[in-house]
């Protein structure tokens, strides 16, 4: 089988309704799009966001960091929350499975990511975790706690976090073994765990890793031949919220890329998207999309979706 690296963004999972973690429906339509995957005849290679979730755990961790002799980190946030939307997505997947008849075996995979300790995101935090807040409650949080807070997309403020690039994933061997022998794998959850060397021993380290770039690199070092990034939008669009917003369905790696250089993607919503799909095709990814959850059947059909492709436009 072909596969596909679907990433799905965290707040494709989130219950914003309640805050809570997870959300049971959203689970759910999430998995149903993947089983439509399988049956169209591809393997998936699951990725998935946790800004909303690692947030969530860093606000208690925080407020009750005084039932605590040793505070909460933020990588040990990052792999509480793999795990956690491993397990739930797992669960669910396994029985919608089942129930379309399709037996394919699925492991999720706690990941480590090496990043570097001296890379220059530590002295600029600039990753979006948590819930939106208004410019009133960044202020107070700033006061009361020394929160980094900054607006992201023009949709409020979000805490901000160092978010180095990722090198490295420790676990890619095994992964590579689980997909070539048919495994749907879920892995790379939140970018993977940040973790640095130390006198030959991996250590953590407070971070969050943009899941878009260690999802690119995943592609790249497996050589899977398509990939998908999901937004809450079926296309790349120039001038975005103006009223002369305008589509892009097919894009030339030099369209991307010039595209990118002109500002035309925000740097806390498109942007990285498109930088990491830039990055998988300038290095031999087949093709190379960006579209919404519900889209991606149609995507890999030509159908709908932004295309970033290597070969010069006709």
């Amino acid at each position: 089988m072909e596969s596909v690296l679907i990433a799905i963004g965290g707040n494709a999972l989130y219950d914003k309704k309640s805050g809570n973690n997870l959300s049971p429906t959203m689970v759910t339509e999430v998995c149903r799009r993947i089983v439509e995957v399988v049956q169209s005849g591809y393997l998936p290679v699951i990725t998935f966001g946790n800004g909303p979730q690692v947030g969530n755990l860093l606000d208690m961790a925080e407020t009750s960091a005084r039932l605590f002799e040793t505070p909460v980190t933020l990588d040990t946030c990052v792999s509480w929350t793999q795990g956690e939307i491993g397990y739930w997505l797992t669960r669910e997947l396994t029985k919608q499975l089942l129930e379309a008849g399709l037996h394919k075996p699925i492991m999720a995979i706690n990941t480590l990511v090496e990043v570097n300790p001296d890379d220059p995101a530590f002295q600029k935090p600039s990753k979006p975790v948590g819930k939106f807040i208004d410019a009133e409650e960044a202020q107070r949080l700033y006061e009361e706690r020394g929160w980094i807070v900054g607006p992201d997309a023009n949709r409020g403020y979000r805490r901000l976090v160092p978010s180095p690039r990722p090198l490295r994933i420790l676990e890619a061997d095994p992964i590579q073994h689980l997909i070539q022998h048919e495994f749907i794998v879920m892995c790379c959850g939140g970018g993977g765990i940040p973790v640095y060397l130390k006198d030959g021993v991996f250590q953590g380290i407070e971070a969050v890793i943009d899941k878009d770039f260690t999802s690119c690199l995943l592609a790249k070092t497996l050589n899977i031949e398509n990939l998908i990034i999901c937004t809450e939008v079926e296309n790349v669009y120039l001038n975005f919220g103006k009223p002369d917003q305008m589509a892009l369905r097919r894009l030339s790696l030099s369209e991307a890329e010039q595209y990118q250089q002109e500002g035309h993607f925000g740097a806390g919503s498109m942007g990285p998207k498109v930088a990491a799909m830039i990055d998988y095709v300038r290095h031999g990814g087949k093709r190379a999309f960006i579209t919404s959850l519900e889209k991606v059947v149609e995507a890999l059909a030509g159908k709908a979706g932004t295309e970033i492709h290597a070969a010069v436009s006709v």
